[in-house]
């Protein structure tokens, strides 16, 4: 049958009982889940694939029957932007369940735009401890990254002075760049709630009050976020596959 390794693993667990002169083959998986992955195997337009959960169990079907060549056809669905987006963690752990590299990085990068103690996810029961673990590295590793931009800004490409947190004597080196630190991702830096506590404080500054709100959205808009892209490219997920 189109779409089967070769030679094809052994089919564990399948059961073939004899009736009325036919093989009839009992499977655990559903209808809808079966009928999807054959309309893989023949001339047919592809079935649609409205969810991760969907997704999955056609995955998980199409590996019990060693169908890795559909599974690489399927894989280009598991990372549509509605998904990376809204469930990144959960992709994450679909990816690396079954084997998806690149997809595993991709969806690495994007849980940055999410707080990484989120709500639990029941992917996570099928992958390695381990690569969780590696995977808050990731998350410890880009924040780091990131705080070192507002320790030294010789990547700005003029002088870092030109900002009015810098320029007022009384709030130099206060709370106005801390909340940049916390961010990984260019998603969560834009995030206006992220300045809101620097801009109460520079409210009660004279100097700094009218300024304060537009240099800190140019700051982040032209030129931060262009940074922590930068840095996060650079740090690398420590997973092996």
């Amino acid at each position: 049958m189109s779409g089967f390794s070769s030679p094809s693993p052994p089919l564990e667990g399948l059961v073939v009982r004899r009736e009325g002169g036919h093989d009839t083959i009992d499977l655990a998986e559903d209808g809808i889940t079966t009928e999807k992955v054959l309309q893989y195997c023949y001339p047919f337009s592809n079935p649609v694939l409205e969810n991760l959960d969907d997704i999955q169990a056609v995955l998980e079907l199409m590996k019990k029957f060693g169908m890795k060549c559909l599974m690489n056809r399927v894989k280009s669905m598991l990372v549509q932007p509605s998904f990376l987006d809204e469930e990144p963690l959960r992709v994450f752990a679909i990816a690396y369940r079954f084997g998806f590299e690149a997809e595993t990085r991709l969806a690495a990068r994007h849980t940055l735009r999410q707080p990484i103690f989120g709500p639990f996810v029941k992917e996570l029961e099928y992958i390695p401890a381990s690569v969780y673990h590696k995977l808050l590295q990731y998350h410890r590793n880009c924040s780091l990254a990131v705080c070192s931009l507002t320790a030294d800004f010789s990547w700005f490409p003029g002088p870092a002075s030109r900002w009015v947190w810098f320029q007022c004597d009384d709030c130099t080196h206060h709370s106005l760049s801390w909340p940049l630190a916390d961010g990984k991702s260019r998603e969560v830096v834009t995030d206006p709630m992220l300045i809101v506590e620097a801009l109460e404080t520079a409210a009660g500054c004279h100097t700094c009050r009218a300024a304060a709100y537009l240099d800190l959205s140019t700051f982040i808009g032209e030129h931060f976020t262009v940074e922590i892209e930068k840095v996060a490219e650079g740090v690398e997920l420590d997973i092996a596959f």
